[in-house]
């Protein structure tokens, strides 16, 4: 019998392994894509940011910028002894208008609370920051500025996580897994992402198909951060020396992964232009959509025990935060499982039970 079986090598699978790995846990995971093509994590903007509403997902946003910054010392491996995940620490901006800002002063009485550092300002007060916005519409703005908050490369963080766990005695293997009775170990873990229902058929996770486009301007502004503008859903950074932006459209039961291409004209050049007038002169140059993993209860992540069987867990449901939330999830779930309860950040609001019974937490700051 195995000591411990992970489902999915995605972000989530990975971290977990390290973390375990590291407490000399015997961890096997098994992947039925090692070309991780349809996983969430590397089709992601690969932020990582601490403005959220829920204080457990600003303390994991807290935690990934400091795991982030240790990379080099973590992860590094005979095989690999200079990781890195090509962190771009920008620091990101959160916009919002006047039907929203009740509940973002909400949030940033939780930002004080967890010290998460952000700063809020006035929407008229956004041009002497940000001067190439156009404040419109906007009633309140939090961002950063301290290097806390940025974006990463998803797919050379999964890589140095994989190749740590791997240095550490994991074992990855390709296989698919039916049925979680198929498995026999002590523990299992489910991070299936947005196959979790093929598994666990009581946990309301799916797959969300989201846009991504590749636009070219003229006007390139390096240090803007990651901004969101929540009047309108659509979001974007630079990438080189053009920008990535995403479509507020989500879609559930997609049958491929076809980027949503009107999107562009429709909603996502419009609430660009409107935003920052230097946008007027985009030339969309490529796109492609990815899967969040959505809770459709409360877009919050699903962690813990399941509590109809005596050796399962889950760590599924994170809703286009996987990326930045594996190594705090990582740690939590290595402590649950070798201590019997959270050590350092407590996510027992994210357990199964709350799903089971319909106890909805919902995470209003989904990007």
């Amino acid at each position: 019998m195995d000591d411990v079986v992970i489902i999915g090598g995605g972000i989530i699978g990975a971290a977990t392994a390290y973390f375990l790995s590291k407490e000399n846990r015997k961890v096997k995971v098994i992947e039925r894509d090692p070309t991780y093509k349809n996983a969430s994590f590397p089709l992601s903007l690969g932020g990582f940011r601490r403005q959220f509403y829920q204080k457990e997902n600003i303390l994991l946003g807290k935690f990934a910028r400091e795991f982030i910054f240790q990379i080099p010392e973590l992860l590094k491996t005979e095989k690999n002894p200079n990781p890195t995940a090509s962190m771009v620490p920008n620091g990101y901006l959160l916009m919002f208008g006047p039907e929203q800002a009740e509940e973002q002063y909400r949030a940033l009485e939780n930002h004080k609370i967890c010290e998460a550092g952000t700063k809020n300002i006035k929407g008229s007060e956004l041009s002497k920051i940000f001067p190439y916005i156009n404040n419109d519409g906007i009633e309140t703005a939090t961002y950063t500025d301290n290097k806390s908050e940025g974006w990463i490369d998803p797919f050379m963080f999964h890589s140095a996580l994989k190749s740590k766990a791997i240095e550490l005695g994991a074992e990855f293997i390709k296989g698919e897994v039916k049925s979680i009775s198929e498995i026999k170990a002590k523990i299992i873990i489910s991070a299936a992402g947005c196959w979790t229902k093929e598994l666990l058929d009581d946990i309301p996770v799916v797959p969300q198909k989201h846009t991504v486009f590749r636009v070219k301007c003229p006007k390139h502004i390096p240090e803007m951060p990651l901004t969101g503008d929540l009047t309108t859903g659509v979001y974007w950074r630079p990438e080189g020396k053009e920008y990535l932006a995403g479509s507020p459209n989500s879609v559930f039961d997609a049958t491929d992964l076809e980027p949503a291409w009107n999107d562009f004209e429709e909603l996502v050049w419009p609430a660009l232009a409107q935003r920052i007038p230097d946008f007027e002169e985009l030339k969309l140059t490529g796109g492609w959509a990815g899967y969040y993993d959505c809770n459709k209860l409360d877009n919050n992540a699903v962690v813990g025990k399941h509590p109809k069987y005596e050796n399962v867990y889950i760590a599924s449901g994170f809703t286009g935060r996987g990326l930045m939330q594996a190594p705090g999830i990582g740690r939590a779930l290595t402590e649950l499982i070798t201590t019997g309860s959270y050590q350092t950040i407590d996510i027992s609001d994210f357990a199964v039970e709350r799903v089971l019974k319909s106890n909805a937490r919902p995470e209003p700051y989904v990007l």
